[in-house]
């Protein structure tokens, strides 16, 4: 995963080709695991939701007084890590867009 200060330390139009095209190659690879890691998280929000939905139908007889809580605290943090999660993705996609800018500004000097 790309940290922070390594994403601060990309300046795109200071970059030549090769140093825009190995950018480009980490930030795709990014995105695709953060895509991996969204299907996954999302997979588990889903579960927490059915869950907790089900204790509540069910008047939590199967998982006790604590077991709703639980589940609530469990899906909010699943929501919590997609929110993360996506942030991550908008600050990624926002500095592919400005590879990709500084490459159509180099191409038309």
């Amino acid at each position: 995963m790309l940290s922070a200060a390594e994403l601060a330390e990309c300046k795109p139009h200071a970059l030549d080709f090769a140093g825009r095209a190995h950018w480009r190659v980490r930030l795709v690879a990014e995105l695709v695991e953060i895509n991996a890691m969204h299907l996954r998280a999302e997979t588990r929000r889903a579960g927490a939701d059915i869950e907790l939905q089900g204790a509540l139908e069910q008047g939590s007889l199967l998982r006790g007084a604590g077991g709703v809580t639980e589940l609530r605290q469990a899906l909010s943090a699943a929501e919590a890590q997609l929110d993360a999660l996506e942030q991550q993705r908008e600050e990624l996609l926002a500095m592919l867009d400005a590879v990709n800018a500084a490459e159509a500004g180099g191409r038309l000097s």
